[in-house]
């Protein structure tokens, strides 16, 4: 019933939870026990991922320009999309670790979503072919259960 979540939408909701964690520490921080603080937390995760998606295909349109080549227009996004995961995600790990009293955390969150994002909008178009091959390369491997023959 529950359709099967791609890649990137499996990485949207983990931005989301990272933002809305981290919004929820950092406000708890300050005033105790709050679920408040989870809407501006994924609110500005979010809105720093997509400012950092958009600077990374700036500056990959840009280099692609200079050199002669059509611009790139983006189809699937994974590539940033993994990266803004990938950075919140370290962004917070990295400030927890910086700072004495978990301050700040959203900040971390942010900075590491820009730029996860901006570093995964250069490699975006090779990002889903890969993705692709490793899901048909999945679907088509061979079981090695206890009843199948061993090769």
């Amino acid at each position: 019933m529950i359709p099967k979540l791609d890649i990137k939408e499996k990485h949207f909701h983990g931005l989301l939870a990272v933002g809305g964690l981290a919004g929820i520490v950092e406000g708890s921080l300050r005033y105790g026990f709050t679920l408040h603080t989870v809407f501006p937390g994924m609110a500005l995760t979010l809105v720093s991922a997509f400012l950092g998606a958009f600077c990374g295909f700036f500056l990959k349109d840009l280099l692609r320009c200079s050199q002669g080549l059509a611009p790139y227009r983006g189809v699937n996004h994974d590539g940033w999309m993994m990266g803004a995961f990938m950075g919140s995600f370290l962004g917070a790990l990295v400030q927890v670790a910086n700072s004495a009293n978990e301050a700040n955390l959203i900040v971390g969150a942010m900075a590491g979503a820009f730029l996860g994002a901006m570093a995964g909008a250069f490699p975006d178009e090779f990002v889903t072919p890969i993705l692709e091959l490793m899901r048909n390369e999945k679907s088509t491997a061979p079981a090695q259960g206890k009843h199948s023959p061993a090769k």
